[in-house]
């Protein structure tokens, strides 16, 4: 069987990548609670009328946010790097439901631990999170290449393929 028809719909991958995010979201949510807790203290007890409550303000808002971007980034990295590795053939849940897999692109097998991790956490979490326009370019090479293939699927020789194991 060729690639051609191996590879997911994009339809498919784009509706993994958002259950996917939806389930980053509330496990980033739930380790950000007391974060949040904090800032609604803050905004009770910052008074306007003392010296120096505006800088109090902008520093801890720059933590909170510094704070809030390194648990979305630890939050990824942990759903995208060890779900896969647990579940194989880089699975996430997303993928699970919809049944698509990410294979290597050569040889159609499971990738390598150390392949995953290049993929999601140099891929998606340095190059598509913390550097917006790569983000960017990668969706649309998702979007308008005949392959579907994301920056990081470039990155790792990764493809994104419609599981038909439970075919068989």
């Amino acid at each position: 069987m060729d690639n051609e028809r191996l590879i997911a719909p994009k339809y498919k991958r784009l509706a993994a990548f958002l259950m996917d995010f939806i389930l980053v979201f509330v496990l980033w949510y739930f380790m950000t609670k007391s974060d949040l807790e904090q800032v609604d203290m803050l905004m009770k007890t910052l008074d306007p009328a003392v010296e120096g409550a505006l800088d109090m303000f902008v520093q801890a808002l720059f933590q909170m946010l510094t704070a809030f971007l390194l648990k979305w980034l630890f939050c990824q990295t942990l759903y995208f790097c060890v779900l896969p590795a647990v579940l194989g053939n880089g699975k996430t849940l997303g993928k699970l439901l919809l049944r698509i897999s990410l294979l290597d692109a050569g040889t159609l097998d499971e990738m390598s631990p150390s392949r995953l991790m290049l993929r999601e956490f140099v891929g998606r979490t340095l190059l598509e999170t913390l550097l917006v326009i790569p983000g960017i370019i990668s969706l649309f090479m998702v979007l308008f290449s005949k392959n579907g293939k994301s920056l990081r699927d470039r990155l790792a020789n990764t493809i994104t393929v419609q599981d038909t194991s439970y075919l068989v």
